[in-house]
């Protein structure tokens, strides 16, 4: 029987790997939708704002505080009973969508709300008073307008998921969070925990790269 080496945990951290970017690619677009949805909600019904709904608006700015306010590995805990009952489980990537889903949300969305609100109040005005639709207004004017600002804000809740991935893996979502722990640092290898840090390196700089391409691509177009 031979020695364990570090190299013979390498087929493990590609199936890690391939957990975390299960996890983002499911969670990120999610929290983005989410987070448009939520973040758009609040900026048209706040006080003073185009389709002012003022108890509409504190209910759910209070719902986004409350959840900005939870630390994340503690809402992955609170979320157990939701995870079980929607998947089946605790653990595994599938589980871990939830609360990366419903942690991050309310991140994204004081972003969005941040984004729509450096808009130039004289082109919404101009869309108003030509009797733009609200549906309209939203997707003529408002998302494409703040596209920019919208595309650095999804460039930011990106990294955060990938972050947020490797804190899910320390209560058993798997991914490279989970390897790093379990190989790198229960084993004592540090080549494995050296290899799970550039890998999570490298992802943040992959998402944080193609998200400043575009946008000077955008602003090109201009």
């Amino acid at each position: 029987m031979g020695v364990t080496t570090w190299q013979d945990y390498l087929p493990d951290f590609w199936a890690a790997l391939g957990q975390t970017l299960y996890m983002i690619a499911v969670a990120g677009p999610s929290v983005i939708l989410l987070g448009l949805v939520v973040g758009t909600t609040l900026y048209l019904t706040a006080p003073g704002s185009v389709y002012s709904r003022p108890a509409l608006y504190y209910s759910l700015t209070t719902l986004v505080n409350v959840g900005r306010s939870i630390p994340f590995l503690i809402l992955i805990v609170l979320l157990i009973p939701v995870s079980r009952a929607v998947v089946g489980t605790t653990l595994g990537p599938v589980a871990a969508i939830i609360p990366l889903v419903l942690g991050f949300s309310p991140f994204f969305s004081r972003l969005v709300e941040a984004a729509l609100r450096e808009l130039d109040q004289g082109r919404i005005d101009a869309a108003l008073a030509i009797g733009v639709t609200r549906w309209q207004l939203i997707f003529r004017v408002l998302l494409p307008e703040s596209f920019s600002p919208l595309l650095g804000a999804m460039t930011i809740i990106l990294v955060g998921t990938v972050e947020g991935t490797a804190v899910a893996g320390a209560v058993g979502a798997g991914g490279v969070g989970d390897f790093a722990i379990e190989y790198g640092y229960q084993r004592f290898y540090w080549q494995l925990m050296a290899i799970s840090v550039l890998a999570m390196v490298l992802l943040v700089q992959a998402i944080q790269l193609s998200g400043d391409l575009w946008i000077r691509a955008r602003r090109h177009k201009r």
